[in-house]
């Protein structure tokens, strides 16, 4: 019984030197700007949309209420598009749109095995400034589903001043400063992933992960 209490006193005692920072649950969660315009519910074949992600390196976090440096922070943002209006949902970024990306950006389309179209890369890093920016044209119709998402948690050893060693980088963009993004058009999909998963929890399926819902229609 005397070991047990002073094993109790000293696990107390490890647990109170530990910062108050570094006992959230789960990754860090880096807010990531990002706007999509223009911010439709409804585009036409040959319309335009950009996508800018443009912000300082001193980027807040949620979980611990604070602000941080991250210098040269690999973020590994992506964007997939998937069609929506029919149970058997299909990822096509490059088949349903025209991609513009500039040749001065770390950002590429990749098609993966499983048949997923992406655009993937890094951010621009210069200046204290993290920059990415592009664009796309609708070449077909239908009812859209958009993803612009961010995983530095990819690479495992990543480190900036003030990181807790037991704690993971993670990332949550913020998509046109919090709106709604269309994510209602949802339940206009038959598929039950995005008319029912998804809404069961918007902010962690939805929100975090830059969703954007949209028609295209001729």
């Amino acid at each position: 019984m005397k070991y047990l209490v002073i094993f109790l006193v000293i696990f107390i005692f490890l647990n109170s030197c530990v910062k108050k920072e570094c006992q959230i649950a789960g990754a860090y969660e880096f807010e990531i700007p990002v706007e999509l315009a223009p911010a439709r519910d409804t585009f036409q074949i040959g319309d335009t949309i950009t996508i800018t992600s443009d912000f300082l390196d001193e980027v807040y976090e949620r979980k611990t209420d604070k602000t941080y440096r991250l210098d040269n922070l690999r973020f590994y943002p992506s964007t997939e598009i998937v069609k929506i209006d029919s149970t058997e949902s299909i990822s096509g970024i490059n088949k349903y749109f025209e991609i513009l990306l500039e040749d001065s950006l770390k950002y590429h389309y990749q098609e993966f095995s499983t048949g997923v179209q992406a655009l993937v890369g890094q951010y621009n890093y210069s200046s204290n400034r993290y920059f990415l920016k592009f664009s796309i044209i609708a070449k077909n119709s239908g009812l859209f589903y958009l993803e612009q998402g961010v995983s530095p948690d990819i690479e495992e050893h990543q480190d900036f001043d003030g990181k807790c060693s037991n704690i993971a980088i993670g990332g949550a963009v913020v998509l046109n400063d919090g709106a709604d993004n269309n994510i209602h058009m949802l339940s206009d999909s038959p598929d039950p992933h995005y008319n029912d998963w998804i809404l069961q929890k918007p902010e962690q399926r939805f929100h975090k992960f830059g969703g954007y819902c949209f028609y295209v229609k001729e």
